[in-house]
């Protein structure tokens, strides 16, 4: 380890020398170092870096890239230890590209360098932030934001300049051959699309879908995930299901009496309460947008969007206890067909859970084993099972909470009472 942080060190200082003496002696010294590495490997110019690709047929490794002073193997970015046991004497030369400037680098591989890009009019200035929710925003070629641009699913389309930061969530990010971005790219979710003129001047941050790393393996791993991808998937399942048993059992502590009034409404109208619970989550997100606008629209009503939250707190509530009823009613159903006559309302909620949510945590081990082309349809018939659950469950909650009011109406099974008719004798 010792003697891999001297060389390192040693070709560090040999950079700076190469650096500090003029740009003859550093021209040579990239001569004499392209000379080593021709003995060993073809050198390929890159946009932002080399290639090495060795000479030998045997030697076990197929590319090295080296790109903004990371050096990937293989498509794999290793660390210095890593790279020393890969590549044996040959990791001396490739440390030695890797603190190459990029002018060097394209020099080290006889590729001319890049010319200057041509100076673009930018005639249509908008001062100020673009932001955008659900919809796509396109800067065009001729456009400068003097601020921020942001959309929030929706695609965002760069071929002029962003004098701020170029976020995009839930879209992809593409930036076109004249596009300069003088802060930062970010893109969360279907990631950075990006001309090999494009240029950004800030940090470039993916999140989740980005095409990222180096060639056809990177993006077969992106498509199928990794074992420990797969492994962590499971291991989010078993912690979500056993988080929704421990609530269950809570829900059942202190409100056993709905519970087992709503198990017996899914177990009666199972039907019915699946379509009004669709109909409640189809009318959410409408009726929620509209009472935000009647509240901000009439003056007395601003201060009771601070209620909003706890309004959405409560029907997540609603949901929970519903699918907790449901729960309860599966549960005890199959303890009492495998015979397990003393299991209590506990054991029947815990037993429910577990089964509703029994299908995904088979595909999530099928995964795990045979991969995403295995765990991928099961995965998708474990979470429509888990979907329908929650939705006959908050059916049967609203149903319960309706029939409980008693503003619209006597209670169900409650007949009210009728008067007497008179006897003959009366009349």
């Amino acid at each position: 380890m010792t003697g891999w942080m001297t060389r390192a060190a040693v070709a560090a200082v040999l950079v700076l020398t190469m650096q500090m003496t003029g740009d003859g002696q550093a021209g040579s010294a990239v001569t004499d170092l392209a000379a080593k590495l021709r003995e060993r490997f073809d050198i390929v110019a890159l946009q932002q870096g080399v290639a090495l690709v060795p000479r030998q047929a045997g030697s076990g490794v197929r590319l090295i890239q080296v790109e903004g002073g990371v050096v990937a193997v293989d498509g794999q970015t290793l660390t210095g230890a890593q790279l020393r046991e890969r590549l044996a004497g040959d990791a001396d030369l490739v440390v030695q590209v890797s603190f190459l400037t990029p002018q060097q680098q394209r020099e080290l591989a006889g590729a001319p360098a890049p010319a200057a890009p041509p100076s673009i009019e930018r005639t249509n200035v908008v001062r100020g932030d673009r932001v955008r929710f659900g919809g796509d925003i396109t800067v065009g070629r001729d456009e400068r934001i003097e601020g921020d641009v942001v959309t929030v699913g929706g695609a965002l389309n760069i071929d002029g300049e962003v004098t701020g930061d170029a976020v995009s969530v839930g879209g992809a990010l593409t930036l076109g051959p004249d596009a300069v971005i003088r802060g930062d790219a970010v893109a969360v979710g279907a990631g950075l699309k990006r001309a090999p003129t494009a240029r950004i001047e800030g940090e470039i941050v993916e999140v989740g879908g980005g095409p990222g790393g180096f060639g056809r393996g990177r993006m077969m791993s992106s498509m199928f995930g990794s074992f420990w991808s797969r492994l962590g998937s499971l291991a989010a399942t078993l912690l979500r299901v056993g988080l929704l048993v421990l609530l269950g059992v809570v829900v059942v502590a202190f409100g056993r009496n709905a519970v087992e009034r709503i198990a017996s409404r899914t177990a009666a109208t199972p039907v019915r309460s699946g379509l009004i619970g669709l109909l409640a989550e189809i009318l959410f997100i409408p009726v929620l947008v509209l009472t935000c606008v009647v509240l901000v629209v009439s003056i007395v009503g601003i201060p009771l969007l601070a209620l909003v939250p706890f309004a959405v707190l409560l029907l997540m509530l609603v949901m929970l206890v519903g699918f907790v009823g449901l729960a309860f009613q599966i549960g005890g159903r199959l303890a009492a067909r495998l015979g397990w006559t003393s299991a209590g309302p506990y054991a029947a909620v815990v037993v429910g859970v577990v089964a509703i949510g029994a299908a995904t945590l088979v595909a999530k081990l099928a995964g795990l084993a045979g991969g995403f082309l295995v765990g991928a349809p099961l995965a998708a018939v474990g979470y429509f099972i888990e979907y329908v659950a929650w939705t006959v469950g908050f059916g049967a909650a609203l149903l319960y909470w309706y029939e409980t009011q008693t503003r619209f109406g006597p209670r169900r099974g409650v007949t009210p009472a009728t008067p007497a008719a008179p006897s003959p004798s009366e009349a």
